[in-house]
């Protein structure tokens, strides 16, 4: 959540293993990456515009075998508020997110600035 909050691509990337195959349900669609920098990119590359971003609520929980992460955020793209929230359901191997099914609400217009 902070590599996001922070448009950290490089410290995103270090939370997948080499290997992470990564599944995410976006508007419009359904998108898939395989490895570490894919994925991260596809992550970070969803934030790239925001010109700024604010961490609004997160949490990290066990769910079974799987670990539950779910954050949202406020931000500001091409001079629009917008809030997002993201949930993730994740495998993790040697600390690290080996796949991720991720479920976004989409970049939904906000009526408070930041």
């Amino acid at each position: 959540m902070t590599a996001v909050a922070e448009q950290d691509a490089g410290a995103l990337a270090g939370c997948f293993t080499a290997e992470a195959e990564l599944r995410a349900l976006i508007p419009p669609g359904v998108r898939e990456r395989s490895g570490q920098s894919d994925a991260a990119a596809l992550i970070a590359g969803w934030f790239a515009d925001a010109t700024e971003l604010e961490l609004l609520a997160s949490d990290v929980t066990d769910v079974g075998d799987r670990l539950h992460v779910w954050y949202r955020f406020r931000g500001i793209e091409n001079g629009e508020p917008f809030v997002v929230e993201q949930q993730l359901y994740c495998t993790v191997e040697s600390d690290a997110i080996a796949r991720a099914n991720l479920l976004c609400s989409g970049f939904r217009p906000s009526d408070r600035a930041l």
